[in-house]
């Protein structure tokens, strides 16, 4: 959601930029100083911010139309940087994601709010637009509900899912995408239930199942 919402405040940027006869030029023809470019017809803005000698510097705003009061996204340039950090917003103001773009392409760490909320919901780390690294997702009184590894798009590594006490239900890990290496499974209260082994996306080897803490009963794959 969070990069076709990009490409569309970019889409709307250039387009808007290309129709403007009202700002200014440098001698050289170059986009330089404050620039504002408004919805056709209307006096409010479809988006705002300074440019350097035809660089963009600083913040620029970007509004949905019909709604004003606050931008639907705004962009920071760093002068000389190729990278810029990208924060959207509800039509009420709050937050909904964050985090850096590089060639219109994620990279880095980006954060993800709570509805209608400045309480973070997850964070992800990516590269060249594409999950690698740790994800991390949290119930709304911030306690961790899961924390998963990713390499190249897929799970790859351990995965712990939390009841909202913080307590862990699930202890798993996968290869390429897939459950893959031992498995351990609890209750909300912190009692094992099932333990075993995953080979390729399937139960293999010895599993273990408890009953109030005791073995009930066991399984070979």
């Amino acid at each position: 959601m969070n990069k076709h919402l990009f490409f569309l405040f970019v889409s709307l940027y250039f387009s808007a930029i290309c129709k403007s006869q009202n700002n200014q030029f440098d001698e050289q023809g170059r986009r330089h100083g404050a620039w504002k470019v408004d919805f056709e017809g209307t006096s409010n803005p479809k988006f705002e911010g300074n440019f350097e000698h035809g660089e963009e510097i600083g913040t620029f705003k970007f509004y949905k139309k019909g709604f004003y009061d606050h931008p639907a996204a705004i962009m920071d340039f760093e002068k000389g940087k190729d990278s810029v950090q990208v924060t959207y917003y509800t039509q009420k103001g709050y937050p909904i994601s964050k985090g850096k773009m590089v060639d219109k392409k994620r990279e880095g760490e980006w954060v993800y709010f709570h509805q209608e909320s400045d309480s973070i919901m997850m964070t992800e780390e990516y590269k060249n637009d594409t999950l690698h690294g740790l994800q991390k997702t949290y119930f709304k009184n911030g306690n961790l509900a899961e924390k998963t590894e990713y390499t190249k798009g897929e799970k790859d590594g351990l995965s712990i899912i939390y009841a909202d006490n913080g307590q862990i239900t699930k202890k798993l890990n996968y290869k390429n995408g897939q459950l893959h290496g031992t498995a351990e499974y609890y209750t909300v209260k912190g009692v094992k239930t099932i333990e075993g082994f995953y080979s390729e996306g399937r139960k293999s080897g010895h599993w273990i199942y408890y009953e109030d803490g005791k073995i009930d009963s066991e399984e070979d794959y």
